[in-house]
Parts: structure tokens; C-alpha cells; sequence
């Protein structure tokens, strides 16, 4: 019995997705020993950019209601090509465990209409530390855990 995977082609070039990877990256420094979680369209693609650092666990899926069962346990979390906020995300979001940093990618600025909900919501679970800025044309949203939290926590 086989299985086939569906894949879909990137639409992004090479140069873009790593464009991409490295904006990431930097808005959410990855430690060796952190487990990544990449939810979202183009998540296979950076999970593949990834794998190129070296030194890290990661797993790539496509949709976030897939978060209850694999990345509860993530340190790092990117959400990535979101067109909207919805209430996915936000159960996404509950079933996370204590995430260091949640970073969120999106994709168009209506996007931004449901931030302040998701924005308090990561501030709930200590994910205090905000901060909105723009990779690439993708406006990235990255909120994280305090060091003094994180000792407590």
C-alpha cells in the first residue's frame, strides 16, 4: 500500500522563501535545543529552510487545528501565510503548552483586523513581550515570553 503526498508547488522563488526564513529567524531567535512548530501555507517550504540550519526539532503542518495533537510541545511556533485571524488560531493558540516565543506571519494588512484578540490571548498565557513589524512586505508578529517568566514558568 502506498500513500501519496500532495504537495503543493511553492509561489514563492527560492531566493524569496529564504528571504523568508531568515526574516523569521530573526524575529525569533531559535536556540539548538528548541522544538519548532511551522503551522500555515509555505510551512513545508521553511521546514525544508530549516533543516539546512541544522540542530533543532521541527515539524511543518498545513493547518492549525493539527496543533492539538503535534505541537503542543513546541518552544517556537510560526504561523505562516495567514490571509485572516480567525477562530482556528485562537483554538490553535489555547492548545498551546508554553511556547517561548509564538511568531505570526501574515500575509495581507486586512489580516490585522482580529490581532488585538490574538494579541491578548498570547498575553494570557505570558507571552508578554509584543512586538509587530514588516518582513519582506508580510507584517510579522512576534510575542514572547519574558525571562523572568520563563523561570517561573
Amino acid at each position: 500500500m502506498s500513500t501519496a503526498l500532495k504537495l503543493h508547488a511553492s509561489s514563492l522563488s527560492p531566493s524569496a522563501t529564504q528571504n523568508r526564513i531568515q526574516a523569521l529567524i530573526a524575529a525569533a531567535p531559535i536556540r539548538a535545543t528548541d522544538r519548532v512548530a511551522i503551522i500555515g501555507q509555505g510551512s513545508f517550504d521553511l521546514l525544508l529552510g530549516l533543516a539546512g540550519k541544522g540542530g533543532m526539532s521541527a515539524v511543518a503542518l498545513r493547518s492549525p487545528s493539527r496543533c492539538r495533537t503535534e505541537a503542543g510541545a513546541a518552544d517556537v511556533i510560526w504561523f505562516t501565510g495567514l490571509e485572516t485571524i480567525g477562530s482556528e488560531i485562537a483554538a490553535a493558540i489555547d492548545y498551546l503548552e508554553s511556547p517561548r516565543i509564538v511568531v505570526i506571519e501574515l500575509t495581507r494588512d486586512n489580516a490585522r483586523s482580529g490581532l488585538a484578540s490574538i494579541l491578548g490571548q498570547l498575553r494570557a498565557k505570558g507571552l508578554a513581550d509584543q512586538a509587530i513589524s514588516n518582513a519582506g512586505g508580510r507584517a510579522l508578529v512576534v510575542a514572547s515570553r519574558p525571562a523572568w517568566l520563563r523561570r517561573v514558568i
